[in-house]
C-alpha cells in the first residue's frame, strides 16, 4: 500500500493531487474524451472502445497500482473539484532500483497557467519524501518525445537532467518512437516549502 499522505491527499497552492478513485471515472472519461485531439501525439493508439476505455483503464490501474505499490496515478483538482489533469509515477521498482516513470498530462483549457509545473512538482516532492509523507524513491525518470517541447522545457524547469536518447523507445499513436531520457535523484532535489505543502511534506 502507498503512504497514507498520498491516497488522502497532497495539497499545492491551487490543486490537490490525490490517487483516482472509482468514483472518478465519469470525471476523467470527459477529460480524455474532450482532450484527445491535444494528448493523441503523446499517447499510445487508441484501443477498442476508445477514450471511454482508456480513461477506465487509468482509473484502473490507478487503484491496482496503490493497493500494489507499482504505480501512483494521481489526479490534480481545483478547489471547485474539476480535473486539472494527471500526474503519474508508473513502473515503481523497489530493491535495488528504487525509482519510477513519471508522465503528465493538463487539460487543455488550464494550459500555460502554470498547473503542469505545480503538478510536476509536487510529483517529485511525493516521489523522493520519505514516508509516510512520499514514496522515498532514489530516482525518477521520464522518457519525452523530442517533438513535446513544452515537456522538455517543463523536465528541464523541474531540474531533470537529460541522460541521452532512446531510440524506438516507446509505442505512440501506433508507432515506436525515439524518446528523450530525463531524470533527477534524491539528493537533486529541492523540496516546496512549508508553507506550500505543510510541514510533513517537506525533508
Amino acid at each position: 500500500m502507498l503512504p497514507r499522505v498520498t491516497l488522502d491527499g497532497f495539497r499545492t497552492a491551487r490543486q490537490t493531487l490525490r490517487v483516482l478513485r472509482p468514483e472518478d471515472r465519469a470525471l476523467v472519461r470527459a477529460a480524455f474524451a474532450d482532450n484527445w485531439d491535444a494528448w493523441a501525439p503523446w499517447m499510445p493508439a487508441l484501443p477498442p472502445g476508445g477514450t471511454e476505455r482508456v480513461a477506465d483503464l487509468a482509473v484502473d490501474r490507478a487503484v491496482d497500482g496503490a493497493e500494489s505499490g507499482t504505480q501512483l496515478r494521481l489526479g490534480a483538482f481545483l478547489p471547485d473539484g474539476s480535473l486539472v489533469g494527471l500526474f503519474n509515477l508508473n513502473d515503481i521498482v523497489r530493491g535495488m532500483f528504487e525509482g519510477g516513470v513519471a508522465s503528465w498530462v493538463v487539460v487543455r483549457r488550464l494550459e500555460g497557467l502554470g498547473h503542469a509545473s505545480e503538478g510536476v512538482r509536487a510529483l517529485l516532492d511525493i516521489a523522493f519524501a520519505a514516508a509516510p509523507s512520499g514514496l522515498g524513491l532514489h530516482r525518477v525518470q521520464a522518457g519525452i518525445l523530442p517533438e513535446n517541447t513544452r515537456s522538455l522545457a517543463l523536465a528541464e524547469r523541474m531540474g531533470m537532467r537529460r541522460e541521452g536518447l532512446a531510440l524506438r523507445y516507446l509505442r505512440i499513436a501506433g508507432e515506436w518512437r525515439d524518446h528523450a531520457l530525463y531524470a533527477k535523484l534524491v539528493e537533486e532535489h529541492r523540496f516546496r516549502s512549508p508553507n506550500v505543502y505543510g510541514s510533513d511534506h517537506v525533508r
